[in-house]
């Protein structure tokens, strides 16, 4: 007797991994019972709870560009899906399908989290629901679930985010779009990206909380609730002490923005090399790295002297310039260094280099908390090599083109 077929192997796994799928949402919710369906003659199949008037909320697995994602689909054209990764656990599927179905039975609005695509309550998704009650429009929440679609629905692409970019909520306030970050390594952060300029900011949080600016980006999670953040965010653009990177010279800046750290004049993308080789001159790459560091949230930064280009009282800041990438011993001694610089307590190391960096050397950096940048020398622009450095950039998306279609 000859094997079945591939397809027909996978298509058999499919029937089964549905059918315990829709007793999992028959034993977890049996209020629905009588709604529920599966369906496998058509094209797609899917698990669904019937409505009224031939409408459903459908649980489906769909391909988004090269992956294969769960998604449960509201009974409106233009509604937009709830996008899960392939191996979420069943009993979270069912849950998001009941809880969309509910929503739509009882004419309430999809409950928290369930409402924000996440299966648990979370400082993010505490954070939307308070977002949501002061009137602005929550569009992402990533914590447990980093899956989100984007694009026309009838080509939807598939976004996931980075760990780098830890857990996060995007909103839209009347003159801004916000991120609000807490990363494993640096705590809360809040960037802000002004439509008016195309450029995104960061917030000092330290100052809006305390009066007083931090020597290095993010505040603890331990140091500020989910309350006290919002109530930040309260305050709109105007209150923030925003640092704003405005993305190209030349370009007009508002007068509400009179007063924010804007310097469109000194700015990366524009700096242009000094010599035959194509390098930024020394003073021009000091001002490009000083720039970005700021731009970051190191808050104590200064301009030096040729000895030592940027000063701080919290940070020792050491220019690696050899073609050799950094091994661990170079970055425990680079890391003694710093510790020594110190008065009466260690300085932390923020290093800069213009080659790479081994894995032990990188893990070496962020158990010392310290910032590993690599610097290119054409531009000036820097780029995270260890775990902590590249948690400090800047969102680098357009948030006009998350949506480029209303589903």
């Amino acid at each position: 007797m000859p094997f079945p077929p591939g397809d027909m192997v996978a298509a058999f796994g499919r029937h089964l991994h549905f059918k315990s799928l829709e007793q999992a949402l028959l034993d977890r919710h049996p209020e629905v019972a009588d709604q529920v369906r599966f369906d496998d003659t058509s094209r797609l199949m899917h698990l669904k709870v019937t409505l009224s008037a031939g409408r459903s909320v459908a649980l489906a697995q769909v391909r988004m560009g090269f992956s294969t994602v769960w998604c449960v689909m509201g009974p409106e054209l233009d509604s937009e899906p709830s996008v899960w990764p392939q191996d979420t656990p069943d009993e979270v599927l069912v849950d998001a399908l009941h809880a969309v179905a509910s929503a739509r039975i009882t004419g309430r609005a999809v409950s928290s989290p369930w409402r924000w695509n996440e299966s648990e309550p979370s400082d993010m998704t505490e954070l939307a629901d308070l977002l949501d009650s002061r009137g602005m429009r929550v569009r992402r929440v990533a914590a447990g679930n980093r899956y989100f679609a984007s694009g026309p629905r009838h080509a939807a692409k598939l976004d996931i985010a980075g760990r780098d970019d830890g857990c996060f909520v995007e909103a839209d306030f009347p003159d801004a779009f916000v991120r609000v970050s807490l990363k494993p390594a640096l705590g809360w952060l809040v960037d802000v990206h002004v439509t008016e300029v195309e450029a995104w900011g960061r917030v000092d949080l330290g100052w809006n909380l305390w009066g007083r600016t931090l020597p290095g980006p993010g505040v603890p999670r331990a140091d500020a609730s989910v309350a006290e953040i919002v109530d930040v965010l309260g305050r709109g653009l105007k209150a923030w002490d925003l640092e704003v990177s405005v993305g190209s010279a030349g370009r007009d800046v508002p007068d509400w923005l009179d007063g924010l750290d804007v310097d469109p004049d000194e700015l990366v993308e524009d700096s242009a090399p000094v010599d035959g080789r194509g390098s930024l001159g020394p003073r021009q790459l000091t001002d490009s790295v000083l720039d970005q560091l700021t731009s970051y949230g190191f808050g104590d930064l200064e301009e030096g002297d040729a000895e030592t280009p940027i000063r701080s009282q919290a940070f020792h800041i050491e220019w690696h310039n050899r073609a050799k990438n950094l091994a661990t011993s170079e970055v425990q001694r680079l890391n003694g260094l710093a510790a020594a610089a110190g008065d009466q307590i260690p300085k932390r190391l923020i290093l800069i280099t213009t080659a790479g960096i081994s894995r032990p050397a990188a893990d070496f950096a962020d158990m010392a908390k310290a910032f590993v940048f690599c610097v290119d020398p054409t531009t000036g622009r820097l780029m995270g090599l260890n775990s902590r450095a590249r948690e400090v950039r800047l969102p680098d998306t357009d948030p006009a083109g998350q949506n480029p279609e209303p589903w």
